[in-house]
């Protein structure tokens, strides 16, 4: 009598466990989904966490999310650095194209950054998600920013030697323009450095940024231009360039006594009427001339508004040249004599 019981009992029991050993198991949720990894821990590795419906969007949200880190902390670092020249420089289209310069700087930054991997993935079932984790290893990360550092510091040092054996007052300042233009890679390389060096201290630079400043605007001072305008609405332009020359630094000359002439000339096509609006199209020429009237450089931008009336496209053209020359200028003037 036992035996025929306990039969049956033991084969639905053998059943069971089959029927359960057949059933897919589902993988465990990750820990790294919803906070700090453990193989990956905060000490050695920034990491990124990024989910979307497909793999690929996945991972690149993953990326994302660590480049934040990196977009943040150079950000602020950039803002107060912007703040600091404003102190130092006080004026207003300096501080906007340094600014600017930072941007991108930082947009450059976050996207060269080597080593970042895709570390791990995992899939949701219950909700037919993708999940990826990014990281990039701090000591690899930190390898390669203090070689950026080490290697912009050689260029500063170079064009500030150059600069010292330099008896031309432009080129002179050209020079150490471009020490500055090194040094604000330099500020956002050593940012990036700070967020991946536990340590936060990065390496301090030999000559500070507000010096180098100092020096150029003191430079910029001496150099004796006399500005010029030809082409169409050059009359309109002439009060423009005059007060962005100024803004740049420059000392505005009005004789022979000119170190170099800047000649910002217009050409433009007839106005074109087309669906209601008048457009106007054409060039932004700036050309630096020296006292021998040799043309030193020449740079032309591309010009095209459109408005319902001729007066109106006409002002929104002087406007688009006195942002172009609000931006461009000084850098234009001062890369015309320096090359890399």
């Amino acid at each position: 009598m036992y035996r025929q019981i306990s039969r049956p009992l033991f084969i639905i029991s053998i059943a069971l466990i089959s029927a359960c050993a057949g059933t897919p198991k589902m993988a465990e949720r990750p820990a790294w989904v919803d906070g700090q990894s453990e193989r990956y821990s905060h000490q050695l590795y920034l990491t990124g966490q990024g989910s979307a419906d497909t793999l690929e969007d996945a991972k690149d949200s993953a990326r994302a999310d660590l480049a934040k880190q990196f977009e943040v902390a150079l950000w602020e670092h950039s803002q107060q650095q912007q703040e600091y020249r404003k102190q130092q420089a006080g004026e207003e289209s300096s501080e906007s194209l340094e600014q600017r310069v930072s941007r991108q700087l930082i947009t450059r930054t976050t996207r060269t950054i080597e080593g970042v991997e895709i570390a791990a993935t995992w899939r949701d079932e219950a909700t037919h998600s993708y999940h990826a984790l990014a990281v990039l290893s701090r000591n690899k990360a930190r390898q390669q920013f203090e070689q950026q550092i080490t290697a912009l510091d050689q260029q500063i040092k170079l064009r500030l030697t150059q600069a010292e054996n330099e008896n031309d007052p432009l080129r002179k300042t050209g020079l150490v323009q471009q020490a500055i233009d090194s040094h604000l890679q330099r500020t956002t390389a050593q940012g990036a450095l700070q967020v991946v060096d536990p340590s936060g201290r990065g390496l301090p630079p030999l000559v500070s940024l507000g010096e180098l400043l100092h020096t150029r605007d003191s430079l910029i001072r001496r150099i004796r231009l006399l500005p010029k305008t030809a082409g169409p609405l050059a009359f309109l332009i002439q009060p423009i360039l005059s007060g962005n020359t100024a803004n740049a630094g420059f000392r505005i000359s009005t004789g022979a006594e000119a170190d170099y002439t800047l000649i910002a000339a217009t050409q433009l096509e007839p106005p074109l009427r087309e669906g209601g609006w008048i457009w106007l199209r054409g060039s932004l020429e700036l050309t630096l001339r020296d006292s021998n009237d040799h043309d030193v450089g020449v740079r032309r931008w591309p010009l095209k508004v459109a408005s319902i009336t001729t007066e109106q496209a006409e002002n929104r053209l002087l406007n688009d040249i006195d942002a172009i020359l609000k931006n461009e200028l000084r850098a234009t003037v001062l890369g015309f004599v320096v090359t890399e």
